[in-house]
């Protein structure tokens, strides 16, 4: 008895130490929106954005990507239609002609279950909607909707037979597309044990005429 009471002890303060990084640990920051100047990038963040920088080697030498792979927060720090996502360790920044023109990463540090993800998307399209973000289009890119269990089952199926894409815009200036995908276990269909990813790419917007 004692033996199990002591290894009940020491379960709960392994799950207590975890807890604590997870919530205290001080991430790393990279502040980007398209068009912004690489120097200013490198200025507003934390995260080293020049040692995980690919330089094309051209001449002059001009910074062609920032790649992430540790974790970092992205900041899309537009004024406007900013928005923080939560920390992530896939990603990367693409310039040209020393101005950010893309970024592409995934608002998660490992793929979720079904039952993490809903809530994940729904912050997501709450977040985008409250900057100004809106679908291109509302026939085949609406904001996705898990009113009911009816609804987010309709959606897990759907996942098992293709991607969803939500494109959004923020008009004559931004696009951004989230991509919702099963990735892991797909082929046996169980809700219980698949296993998916969100995938956020933005660029310049165009769509718009």
């Amino acid at each position: 008895m004692r033996k199990l009471v002591w290894s009940l002890l020491f379960l709960t303060s392994v799950f207590l130490i975890i807890f604590i990084v997870r919530e205290f640990m001080v991430v790393d920051t990279i502040s980007v929106h398209v068009g912004k100047p690489y120097e200013d990038v490198v200025r507003d963040s934390t995260f080293s954005v020049k040692a995980e920088t690919a330089i094309y080697p051209s001449e002059p030498p001009e910074v062609d990507s920032t790649w992430i792979s540790s974790p970092v927060v992205v900041q899309f720090d537009d004024p406007q239609h900013g928005f923080t996502l939560p920390p992530t360790k896939f990603g990367a920044v693409g310039y040209d002609k020393g101005k950010v023109s893309t970024l592409t990463t995934s608002p998660m540090l490992e793929t979720l279950s079904f039952d993490q993800l809903i809530p994940l998307l729904i912050h997501l399209q709450e977040m985008l909607k409250s900057s100004g973000w809106i679908p291109r289009d509302n026939e085949r890119h609406a904001w996705l909707s898990f009113n009911d269990a009816v609804e987010r089952s309709d959606f897990q199926n759907l996942l098992f037979d293709q991607v969803v894409v939500v494109m959004l815009l923020v008009p004559q200036k931004y696009s951004l597309a989230l991509n919702v995908k099963c990735y892991a276990r797909c082929d046996e269909r169980n809700p219980k044990t698949a296993k998916y990813l969100i995938d956020v790419s933005v660029g310049a917007d165009y769509y718009s005429e």
